[in-house]
């Protein structure tokens, strides 16, 4: 009864009640300032949603009776993104420690900053994993004893405050568990502001505290911390706070454009031609095709695995497809596969066993399988001259189908060599007739880069012709 009386029952989980923290614990009070910021603002409680990872600061989120995630340790920046983009309307928080955030998230919380969607991170400062027994964290002072290290912490630790106003975060703050009014403050701040936001909150934790015989940190805070309308370069990097702590505000800035690094040409608007192709859908009469592209990396094979299947939609919308892609110890230059299943049924089994439809683009893959070309035995091959020995495709049934063309020496002599998938793949439409060419051709304008249209279009155009002949 005494719990449902609360002033902040509302917003609440009293079934969740008593809470798991430790007798004393400060994480209680930054869960009350997010919930007196929450009804400053009069945010209606459907739009905001908390997001946590793992951790004693992770489960405010818990006891919250608001929508909420309890992502994966380090995961909620990441998670809290998905949401925003998902519903950009939300008002969306994260909630977590300095472990979470910026030691095992520590680079989801720099992309933030730096792709600047509108999330609030209130980072509950520690110094170190207090769950587990209180394990070294990024934060852990030089010299503090914790489970990890016990003769003293060997390691620099990082200034989250530095940290963000580097990574771009358009509002940085710092507040602690001891002064709830300034802490109020400053979460509301962050939340107004339209870009991400920071606050640091510098909470004690009693672990750290026996362990480092230390008598009282929140007497530490309450001594040494400043409150101050401006902050200065010293105030950013100070690196002792036995001798002062400064709260406040570093950064409140309006959400910034995103400027272009002068070494890249800007682009002119509006000046570029517009493509397109016109197509027809129809019944494709496709049961069940295996499609395997194979050569190297760098060839654009998983590019033209998208193309097939961006083209195989294109012309009969009902049809079910999967691709799947293998690449080899490197990206670049080592064997690279697509895989690309159609059928006018389920795919419950994503991966090519035999081919029905071979484009070699070059026989690496083949060398590296002792010299085998898989193809179904009524399957058609069809293999790029310039880049494939044809010693390897002399010994198959007359069923097989085998079309030699140069399609790397058609791209490099006529437009440059990395379109050569697209000239493959103009030859394919005329020889194969089992997509639509222009359907093909819109597939090749939905993925080519922009400025590229044309060529990618042209080098088509060369290996339809040439399947001609």
């Amino acid at each position: 009864m005494r719990i449902s009386e609360h002033p902040y029952a509302d917003l609440l989980r009293i079934e969740m009640m008593p809470n798991i923290w430790c007798s004393g614990c400060r994480i209680g009070r930054v869960k009350n300032a997010f919930i007196e910021a929450i009804e400053h603002l009069g945010h209606d409680h459907d739009r905001c949603t908390v997001v946590s990872g793992i951790g004693c600061s992770s489960r405010i989120a818990g006891y919250l009776r608001l929508d909420g995630i309890h992502a994966t340790h380090g995961r909620a920046i990441p998670t809290a993104l998905g949401v925003k983009l998902a519903n950009p309307k939300l008002k969306v928080s994260v909630m977590g420690g300095d472990g979470d955030i910026l030691g095992i998230g520590g680079n989801h919380f720099l992309a933030l900053g730096r792709h600047g969607y509108d999330i609030n991170v209130f980072c509950l400062n520690n110094f170190g994993y207090s769950m587990t027994g209180f394990q070294h964290g990024p934060t852990t002072p030089l010299g503090a004893r914790t489970i990890t290290t016990s003769a003293g912490n060997p390691y620099v630790p990082i200034n989250p405050v530095a940290v963000a106003m580097a990574a771009g975060h358009t509002f940085v703050a710092r507040s602690t568990s001891s002064h709830p009014y300034h802490l109020i403050d400053c979460m509301i701040s962050a939340m107004k502001n339209a870009g991400p936001s920071f606050v640091e909150v510098l909470i004690p934790c009693m672990l750290f505290e026996r362990r480092n015989k230390i008598k009282s940190l929140e007497a530490l805070f309450v001594e040494k911390a400043k409150i101050k309308e401006t902050m200065s370069v010293e105030d950013i990097n100070q690196d002792d706070f036995t001798k002062e702590i400064s709260l406040g505000v570093f950064r409140n800035a309006p959400k910034r454009e995103k400027h272009r690094l002068s070494l890249v040409k800007a682009a002119k608007k509006g000046t570029g031609k517009q493509y397109h192709v016109d197509f027809q859908s129809m019944t494709s009469g496709i049961k069940h095709m295996q499609i395997r592209m194979e050569g190297t990396g760098g060839q654009g094979i998983v590019q033209g695995g998208k193309t097939l299947i961006n083209a195989a939609m294109n012309m009969d919308p009902k049809l079910n497809s999967t691709l799947t892609k293998k690449y080899g110890p490197e990206m670049k230059g080592g064997s690279c596969v697509a895989d690309v299943l159609l059928s006018s049924q389920a795919i419950d089994y994503p991966f090519v066993e035999v081919p029905d439809l071979l484009l070699m683009m070059s026989d690496l893959v083949t060398k590296e399988r002792g010299g085998e070309v898989i193809i179904n035995k009524n399957g058609t091959i069809v293999a790029d001259e310039s880049m494939v020995d044809f010693s390897l495709l002399d010994n198959f049934p007359e069923t097989v189908k085998v079309f030699k063309m140069p399609a790397t020496r058609i791209a490099r002599e006529n437009f440059r060599v990395v379109v050569a998938n697209n000239v493959l793949m103009g030859f394919v439409c005329k020889k194969t007739s089992v997509i639509d060419k222009n359907c093909f051709k819109a597939a090749i304008l939905k993925s080519a880069p922009p400025g590229t249209e044309e060529m990618n279009l042209a080098a088509f155009d060369a290996g339809y012709e040439f399947g001609k002949t």
